[in-house]
């Protein structure tokens, strides 16, 4: 579980870069995920009018966990001077503050699946739970290939 959280979250944090510079490719990103779902899962128009809300707010409120409070421990970090110069105490604060944002992540997903009963069904759920890591394992593979055409030129 925490291997795949973490890759999921240098996943994350190597789109973020993308997202800052261009956000147009974030809109294109999204929409792709939006229709990578909607087909694994098979949403009826109605399931997909209730699922939609539920998990755009779940994403939203994810992203600025992810982004948002990790960019502020960055920034204190090099303000610091960087890692090597923090103490053992100010690293151990921001460890403190790693892991209450993680827990608030975990917390969030457990939101989402409870929210989403109202919505599909339990199977529907799991689906939707393989389809995200689908999606971003497709996601890293598509930004290696891309890197590596890159270094070829």
């Amino acid at each position: 579980m925490q291997k795949i959280t973490i890759t999921i979250f240098v996943i994350l944090i190597s789109l973020s870069s993308l997202y800052a510079q261009q956000h147009d490719k974030r809109e294109k990103l999204k929409a792709y995920k939006t229709a990578y779902i909607t087909q694994q899962l098979d949403l009826t128009p109605s399931e997909a009018e209730k699922f939609w809300p539920i998990y755009n707010a779940y994403e939203k409120k994810v992203f600025q966990l992810k982004f948002n409070k990790m960019k502020e421990e960055r920034k204190k970090i090099k303000e610091k001077g960087g890692l090597e110069s923090l103490s053992e105490k100010e690293a151990n604060q921001i460890l403190a503050k790693i892991t209450q944002n993680e827990q608030a992540i975990i917390d969030t997903k457990k939101e989402l699946f409870r929210d989403l009963k109202s919505a599909i069904s339990s199977k529907k759920i799991l689906q939707l739970n393989q389809a995200e890591h689908q999606f971003n394992r497709k996601l890293l593979s598509d930004y290696r290939k891309n890197k590596s055409k890159e270094m070829k030129h």
